[in-house]
């Protein structure tokens, strides 16, 4: 089996000030779009894994000390 041909990479042309450039439909070129050039192969980059947060005894989100339930006399509030 052969592998069908990949159309090349492009982007739509602009001109001097930003805007699209259009196609002239007197000639066979398409002048709205210019072909770019795209590499074989990415680089790889080399990511580091970070540590996972360890719980601290100082309090925060992730402290080891039991929550405060907050009580107003003799109110208290639950949560499931």
């Amino acid at each position: 089996m052969t592998e069908p041909q990949k159309a090349p990479r492009r982007r739509r042309a602009r001109k001097d000030d930003g805007k699209f450039q259009a196609d002239n439909p007197a000639t066979d070129v398409n002048e709205a779009w210019e072909p770019i050039e795209v590499a074989d192969t990415l680089p790889k980059n080399d990511y580091a894994i970070k540590p996972k947060v360890k719980p601290q005894s100082n309090g925060g989100k992730y402290s080891q000390a039991p929550k405060v339930r907050p009580t107003f006399g003799k109110v208290t509030s639950t949560s499931n």
